[in-house]
């Protein structure tokens, strides 16, 4: 979790702790591509790929914690069950 408000604080330059769970990304001047830039940090610091009809329906920093948690989580499952 931190590392992704972090990682919002970074891209818009804002200090983190303006930053809550709950709190709409455009009310803190997030845009689309803003947006998009931060999905781009998180895929390559987290070794994910987040689909594009999950990153549609993103409003707040709370959709995003719980998107990484899910990719994370189908990520090690994939690899418990792939030999390799």
């Amino acid at each position: 979790m931190e590392k992704v408000l972090a990682t919002l604080a970074s891209v818009k330059h804002i200090p983190r702790e303006r930053i809550t769970l709950d709190r709409p990304l455009q009310e803190l001047g997030f845009d689309s591509l803003d947006t998009i830039s931060v999905l781009f940090e998180l895929e390559s610091a987290f070794n994910i790929a987040i689909p594009d009809e999950e990153a549609g329906s993103i409003r707040t920093a709370q959709d995003i914690v719980e998107g990484v948690r899910k990719l994370l989580a189908r990520a090690q499952l994939d690899s418990a069950v792939s030999p390799g």
